[in-house]
């Protein structure tokens, strides 16, 4: 893959939404649970942690995991979680550890926006997976009405 400027589509791969989806329902019941706070953004359940540590159900996370593999050809990573921004909010200016993070959005509207400096970029929820260029500095904003939550690969420091 060339460089990532901000975002590209990763080439010639398409994922079984509904599958991923399925998947992150079950997560969430398991995240609720754990997480009764409301923050801006929270990685509301991890898969993968950055330590190495697999949550203790994989059984739930079959298809997640094959999509794993397949990144995994590309992308060196330690983490794989789930990440939700609440409607009407806006996430900081910043520049996260790892270079390169890919992003598959499971649920969004169109009032999601990912943003470095003077570009915006609306990732639909259409099977789709997002290369990000995490090192240069960018936000992520959510006008719309309902949560956006996408799944994402990367490496945590």
């Amino acid at each position: 893959m060339n460089k990532v400027v901000y975002i590209d589509k990763y080439p010639d791969f398409k994922v079984d939404l509904e599958k991923l989806l399925n998947e992150f329902n079950k997560a969430e019941l398991t995240a609720s649970r754990h997480h009764s706070s409301h923050v801006l953004v929270q990685r509301k359940f991890h898969i993968l942690k950055s330590n190495g540590e697999y949550t203790d159900n994989l059984d739930r996370f079959q298809y997640t995991l094959e999509i794993g593999k397949k990144l995994a050809e590309t992308l060196d990573y330690n983490s794989i979680c789930y990440r939700s921004i609440e409607p009407n909010t806006c996430y900081n200016w910043h520049v996260d550890s790892g270079k390169i993070c890919y992003h598959i959005p499971l649920i969004t509207n169109p009032g999601s926006w990912f943003v470095y400096e003077n570009r915006s970029f609306y990732m639909p929820a259409d099977g789709s997976i997002y290369v990000v260029n995490n090192s240069r500095p960018h936000t992520f904003a959510n006008a719309g009405k309902t949560p956006r939550v996408h799944l994402t690969f990367e490496i945590l420091e």
